[in-house]
């Protein structure tokens, strides 16, 4: 496909002055990712609250100005179209996720959206898009940049707050965009903001003054932090439990009817869910695709473990997660099955992936 000439430059002019680099543990406290894999719906009108609290895993009636969410968007099967993050903007509500997923979300939502009085639009090509580590977002000359973009005070408290304990991140805005807390392992926000915003952040990677990374050093970073994302295949081929969904917060149990609920719910309250997502780290630059079979070894044997679904492969260093049985331990030895040469063992889980109690009790005669 040719690219229009103006997307064609933007593109061009979004992979200038970037930094290689071997390795996550080669990156210093202060840098930044320019997010070029990214997808932002957002839906706007009357009815636009309504219309996705029964589309998406979370609470929309309760997300304010202040916070985002992780979220799953299921088919009426409860498989899942998308994940990533929901927030607002000014009158909008916004889905932050990656190209593939939200290209089937967004198919899925107009699809039901005519029966609303609610526009729902890519507004990708509105935002620009960037991972800011929380050390550069508080070195001075960054800080200044975002200063302009954000209330001083906002910003400051967005930064001195901690999201970690919470179901929800905290999350500023102006008229010029969003920032929020990105909950990942390496702790940093994300920052959507108009052309004229992107351009003067982008000025802090063409002067240097924060080292800027390509969307590969991200991926690697939502890996690491086991923040599955789906694409191709994978796309309505788990419920948001397998891939830990649940774990991040994504997913109210107790909230109303949504695409998907009955399937999520019962596979909580009934136990059937058996598999989980894991992350794994190879210390060498290895040829690996979603979809790829792992196995596991069991004894003198080995037998299919799960498929591979993200993959960041860095200089010296390759991440990629794998939805597995959800009693995988760190000391289950792993191998590519097209590869067996590779072998690998889980990454610790960042947190917890056992379910949370519920307000919800059920009733039996």
């Amino acid at each position: 496909m040719v690219l229009p000439y103006l997307e064609y430059i933007q593109r061009i002019f979004y992979v200038v002055n970037m930094t290689s680099i071997a390795s996550l543990q080669s990156l210093p406290s202060e840098f930044m990712v320019q997010l070029s894999d990214t997808m932002i719906i957002s839906l706007e009108g009357e009815q636009a609250d309504s219309y996705l609290q029964g589309q998406i895993t979370v609470n929309v009636n309760k997300l304010d100005e202040n916070t985002a969410r992780h979220f799953a968007h299921c088919d009426n099967k409860g498989k899942t179209w998308s994940t990533g993050y929901v927030t607002r903007h000014l009158t909008k509500l916004l889905m932050v996720t990656n190209e593939d997923a939200g290209s089937h979300s967004l198919a899925q939502l107009n699809k039901y959206g005519v029966f609303s009085k609610v526009d729902i639009i890519d507004d990708t090509q509105l935002y620009r898009a960037f991972f800011i580590s929380l050390d550069a977002a508080k070195a001075d000359e960054v800080n200044t940049t975002l200063s302009q973009l954000f209330s001083s005070d906002d910003l400051k408290r967005l930064l001195e707050s901690d999201s970690s304990d919470t179901v929800s991140l905290q999350k500023i805005e102006s008229e010029y965009g969003v920032a929020f807390f990105a909950d990942t392992t390496s702790k940093g926000i994300i920052v959507l903001v108009d052309e004229n915003g992107g351009k003067q952040i982008n000025k802090l990677a063409e002067t240097q003054a924060v080292n800027c990374y390509s969307q590969v050093v991200f991926d690697a970073i939502q890996i690491e932090s086991v923040h599955a994302l789906v694409q191709g295949d994978a796309v309505t081929e788990y419920v948001p439990q397998m891939i830990n969904v649940h774990a991040l917060n994504g997913i109210d149990f107790d909230k109303g009817c949504y695409m998907g609920q009955e399937v999520v719910a019962r596979t909580r309250f009934l136990g059937k869910n058996k598999r989980a997502a894991y992350s794994f780290k190879l210390e060498e630059k290895v040829d690996i695709t979603p979809g790829d079979t792992l196995e596991k070894q069991l004894g003198e044997n080995w037998r299919i473990a799960g498929k591979v679904l993200n993959v960041a492969s860095l200089g010296n260093e390759t991440w990629f997660i794998a939805v597995l049985n959800n009693d995988t331990t760190t000391e289950d030895l792993h191998r590519l099955a097209d590869n067996n040469a590779i072998t690998c063992y889980p990454n610790s889980l960042p947190y917890s992936i056992e379910q949370q109690a519920s307000n919800i009790v059920k009733k039996r005669r």
